[in-house]
């Protein structure tokens, strides 16, 4: 007898235990409060649907795509990505409302929470959608309403991810522009052609590097016509650095006439990267003015001399973007850079 008892005991421990691990109620019935917010295969979910209390709305979605998009226009911030899928994997309920604050909370809830909707395998009807609020007083725990199958939890909760501080909701934003990838140019390098390299303005010697074979490369001096052979140990780490160029913010607060006006204008560089199967990308960068009577260690300047305006023809779309000047720094060389001393093509 005392065997089965202590068995039994141990039973219900066990059942404790992985009560308070799964976040389960036992006790709770079908029509009860809804709490399982998780997504374990985040793998399978291939859209997000963002509604937020202003209106705005957003689409992430990668239903046809071989990478997530933002409503199919242009590639996703993919640690934007991330951040949503591990939140959707990881998150945890933290506790019930209190009776004291259950009226308010179920209020903000109904008029200022951000709307979130997860969607798996192409199916039409979300797996779970998320009703977010306010952040507790603590700044840990987020409060939230889940929704399945149509059906709204009858209560809230306050959820939060372990050894995590700050409110859910920062990462669930409608703006698309913000939530666009900051890529440049993303091409396998391996496949580079021939790069033409063009210093509008500056006294670097435009050049053309060529791929001729495997590990065999030639640059051609576009000033006279010179070609000589590249050391692979030059060109390939070189070609390397267009694998994924990216930049650092949009500018969207100058008037366009501004920004017209500069793209308008003779380009600092001028790049253009041919592929083996022949389509090409263009990269073209422009000087940033900076107000009238900027100095610099006591000199007059009237660039800023960190960043640039940029064009790529991968980017496809009218933003203006502004990457660093580091960014293109080991891209930025010349004719003499890969000049060979040994081998001179007539």
């Amino acid at each position: 007898m005392k065997n089965w008892i202590g068995l039994l005991v141990l039973i219900l421990l066990g059942l404790l235990a992985w009560v308070i691990i799964s976040d389960i109620d036992p006790f709770e019935s079908n029509n009860g409060p809804l709490k399982d917010f998780a997504i374990d295969d985040t793998a399978n979910v291939d859209q997000i649907f963002i509604s937020e209390p202003t209106g705005k709305k957003l689409l992430l979605t990668r239903r046809g795509y071989p990478t997530w998009t933002v409503e199919g226009r242009y590639p996703a911030r993919p640690d934007g990505i991330q951040l949503i899928l591990k939140t959707l994997h990881d998150i945890k309920v933290q506790s019930s409302v209190s009776k004291n604050t259950f009226k308010r909370v179920v209020t903000r809830l109904a008029t200022n929470s951000k709307k979130v909707e997860f969607y798996m395998n192409g199916e039409k009807q979300p797996e779970k959608t998320w009703y977010i609020g306010d952040g507790t007083f603590s700044r840990v725990g987020t409060y939230m309403l889940l929704e399945k199958d149509g059906k709204k939890s009858s209560e809230p909760f306050i959820t939060h991810l372990l050894m995590e501080r700050g409110t859910l909701a920062s990462r669930f934003f409608a703006d698309s522009i913000v939530w666009k990838d900051r890529v440049v140019l993303k091409c396998d390098p391996k496949k580079i052609a021939e790069v033409r390299f063009e210093h509008k303005y500056d006294t670097a010697i435009s050049f053309e590097l060529r791929k001729k074979g495997e590990a065999e490369y030639v640059v051609k001096n576009l000033n006279n016509g010179e070609i000589q052979a590249v050391d692979p140990e030059l060109a390939i780490p070189y070609l390397k650095g267009f694998q994924a160029i990216y930049y650092e913010y949009l500018d969207r607060k100058s008037p366009k006439a501004h920004l017209d006006s500069i793209y308008n204008s003779v380009p600092r560089h001028d790049i253009l990267l041919t592929m083996e199967d022949g389509e090409t990308f263009e990269i073209k960068t422009f000087n940033m003015p900076v107000p009238p009577g900027s100095e610099l260690n006591g000199k007059p300047i009237y660039y800023n001399p960190e960043r640039m305006y940029v064009f790529s023809s991968f980017m496809k779309s009218r933003f203006r973007p502004i990457v660093q000047n580091l960014t293109f720094d080991p891209l930025t060389m010349d004719f003499k850079y890969f000049a060979s001393s040994t081998t001179v093509e007539k």
